[in-house]
């Protein structure tokens, strides 16, 4: 037995025996409230399913726990069950046979269950049902009752199994409200820490912990086993992650709880009194291994100072999504942990990034009709969600009439917003009849006071296409003769380089709001990007609008060869620093066991996020604005050293309202990869700066 197995045996006697030992038994209604009429009378044997509708959600209270599952109908409920049979037999015949006292138990003790479809008959097992007893604790995250039950649907078969954190409850909750959460598991870890308090359950836990051992030494060989057939290397369990998160809560006092797809360390933290620490304190973390918890992470973290929460995102599996954020008491206190654990070695060869993180209040709602006003898209958004604030509408091109298609709602709050989003879920949610899509918006990008005071271009919005660069310089040289030294048009927009401060600021109160080719402009000043930051690792990944030189090349002084066309080995930057990581981007891989259950799905369906390249992005950015997929069209010359350079063109086809519909960028490449990213980056560019993706490959050009 390993050295470190002995300290984590209390966390089995919590898990596995003071469960049995010290929980009191869970009736029906545990949660303090009298049954609900919803029930179902239940005869051994028999269940009437008419009151049954597919998706609800259903609860059988046993002695010490409930069972939960999802009723798929035609008598059938989906449900997670600890089972130690999917780990020994790919045998679905004797793996969909019920499951006895021995296979479960054994299950449990090895971390392994199955989500099965069984009859209503033998999921409840001679007890009484309750329907959707749980609605009412979630009934601002309740989704469809076909949502949940296709959800369930998707998720049968074999899985990790964890008392803690991916028990029945976990399945169904993240089925039916979309978010995993366990209350049983609530009331079983504050049991446990008041029993841990009590000296008079000392003797008791001692007894227990040597059976605990017993317990322990069996997981792990099994997880042993297990990564020798994977030919994994060194895998630390599912009971040792437990083990350390317990000791890690009894050591700090810290609470820990899973919901809405996270797991919050703190927040607050104990003896805290007070609001919570206000903008600005919090960080996010990205590139974390994903078998990497808080016991390791929250110590790293604490250097820079008291923390107040932490936030890490799960995987339904159990593994974390390789990003957290953390919330310090103190903006002073969030700046120095980005000084000092930005590009910080968490391991060898691994590397975690550290930027500000804000808090996002906007989304982007796509697929809207082009006719509709801003006041009607104001009003409808407030009819279907809560604390909306403002809506941003962008008129078309070529006519001011319309909008673009697409919106940005403004909410109260990061939370009105997140249950916003979540309200409309792109699918099943329809506005004017149109089924609309919907994703994070890029929070405003935030500029510190002293470098805005240096700014001296102008950012000017709504311009008509047919406007030149020369109109847009000779309207704004109107007020002062000579003051503006060059103007950069893309699209309907444009910068307004100025030779001092003063007179673009002037410029800025004058022009705003003025006409030019008959469409009323926008004047803002422009909001700097950094060159070395604009290739930040996101989940949202776009391009805050009013910010030039979006894309930023590699320099010389970069320190890294100038070559022709061809990706830069650098890896994502975040907060302006190189991570040194290996050239090639790292992919997360797992093992693909027999048996595991396939499902198609569309590219489309995805997020941004799976997406790692430009022609992706601008492919899946012409789906979701409801265009045809862009065309690509090559050509090539040869340069002087005789060397063939290639370039495409870029086609829009469903663009046909007289706008530009075909895009070539100004640089050539010497590979037919390097220039097709090098064109859809530079067509997501001109056709919506908005909402154009920078989560990219960065190219080199000549």
């Amino acid at each position: 037995m390993k050295k470190h197995s002995v300290p984590q045996a209390a966390s089995l006697l919590l898990e596995k025996l003071l469960l049995l030992v010290h929980l009191r038994p869970l009736p029906a209604g545990s949660r303090g409230d009298p049954p609900p009429p919803a029930a179902a009378a239940a005869s051994p044997g028999y269940y009437d399913t008419s009151c049954f509708k597919r998706g609800d959600l259903l609860e059988v209270p046993r002695t010490l726990f409930i069972h939960f599952g999802i009723y798929l109908g035609e008598n059938r409920v989906a449900h997670l069950m600890p089972d130690i049979l999917p780990a020994l037999t790919s045998d679905r015949g004797q793996i969909q046979q019920v499951v006895t006292n021995k296979r479960l138990i054994l299950g449990v003790i090895t971390k392994t269950a199955s989500i099965r479809v069984d009859t209503v008959e033998d999921f409840a097992y001679g007890g009484s049902i309750l329907v959707n007893h749980m609605d009412r604790l979630f009934k601002d995250q309740l989704l469809g009752s076909e949502e949940a039950a296709r959800r369930a649907e998707k998720l049968v078969g074999a899985r990790a199994y964890s008392l803690l954190w991916n028990n029945c409850e976990h399945f169904v909750t993240y089925c039916r409200y979309g978010a995993p959460v366990s209350l049983q598991t609530d009331k079983f870890c504050a049991t446990v820490k008041t029993i841990i308090r009590d000296q008079r359950s000392v003797l008791a836990s001692v007894l227990v912990g040597l059976a605990s051992i017993v317990c322990l030494a069996v997981a792990d060989m099994h997880e042993e086993n297990k990564a020798a057939a994977n030919g994994c290397g060194k895998i630390r369990s599912g009971t040792q992650n437990e083990a350390a998160l317990l000791a890690l809560m009894e050591k700090t006092g810290y609470s820990m709880v899973q919901e809405n797809g996270q797991r919050k360390f703190g927040g607050p933290p104990p003896g805290w009194e007070g609001p919570p620490p206000p903008r600005g304190c919090e960080v996010f973390v990205g590139k974390i291994p994903r078998d990497m918890y808080e016991d390791e992470l929250v110590p790293v973290f604490e250097r820079a100072g008291k923390i107040y929460e932490f936030r890490l995102m799960m995987e339904f599996s159990g593994e974390n999504r390789g990003y957290a954020f953390v919330m310090y008491t103190t903006k002073e206190e969030a700046q120095l942990a980005i000084r000092i654990l930005n590009n910080y070695e968490i391991r060898s060869g691994k590397f975690i990034g550290v930027c500000v993180s804000l808090d996002n209040c906007r989304l982007f709602i796509g697929a809207i009709p082009k006719e509709k006003k801003k006041e009607e898209i104001l009003n409808e958004m407030k009819k279907v969600t809560e604390g909306v604030v403002d809506v941003i509408v962008y008129p078309n091109a070529t006519d001011k009439t319309k909008n673009r298609g697409f919106a940005f709602v403004e909410y109260e709050s990061h939370r009105a917003a997140a249950m916003a989003r979540r309200r409309l879920i792109p699918g099943t949610f329809q506005l004017w009849g149109h089924t609309i899509q919907v994703d994070w918006a890029d929070p405003e990008k935030e500029v510190d006071e002293e470098t805005m005071q240096r700014v001296k271009v102008l950012y000017v919005r709504n311009l008509m296409i047919s406007t030149t660069e020369d109109t847009i310089k000779a309207e704004f040289n109107k007020f002062k003769p000579g003051v503006v030294e060059r103007v950069k048009k893309m699209r309907d927009y444009a910068f307004v380089h100025f030779f001092h401060r003063e007179d673009a600021v002037a410029a800025m109160s004058v022009m705003n709001g003025r006409c030019i080719d008959g469409a009323s402009i926008e004047v803002t000043l422009a909001k700097p990007v950094n060159k070395e930051s604009t290739w930040r690792q996101h989940f949202n990944g776009q391009i805050s609008p009013g910010s030039e030189n979006i894309l930023g090349f590699p320099h010389k002084e970069d320190g890294h060869q100038k070559s022709l066309g061809k990706p830069a080995s650098l890896a994502v930057r975040l907060n302006g620093q190189h991570s040194p990581a290996p050239p090639e981007a790292e992919r997360c891989t797992y093992p693909f066991f027999p048996g595991v259950k396939l499902t198609p799905i569309s590219m489309y369906s995805l997020k941004s996020s799976h997406f790692s390249s430009a022609a992706m992005h601008l492919d899946y950015f012409c789906n979701k604005n409801n265009w045809a997929p862009p065309e690509y069209y090559l050509y090539s010359t040869t340069s002087q050293d005789g060397k063939t350079l290639l370039v495409y063109k870029v086609l829009i086809p469903s663009i046909a309202d007289g706008t530009q519909n075909y895009f070539m960028p100004d640089k050539l490449c010497t590979t037919v990869e390097g220039a097709k990213e090098l064109a859809a980056q530079f067509t997501l560019l001109h056709l919506a700066p908005e909402q154009a993706y920078i989560s990219l490959l960065s190219l080199n050009a000549v």
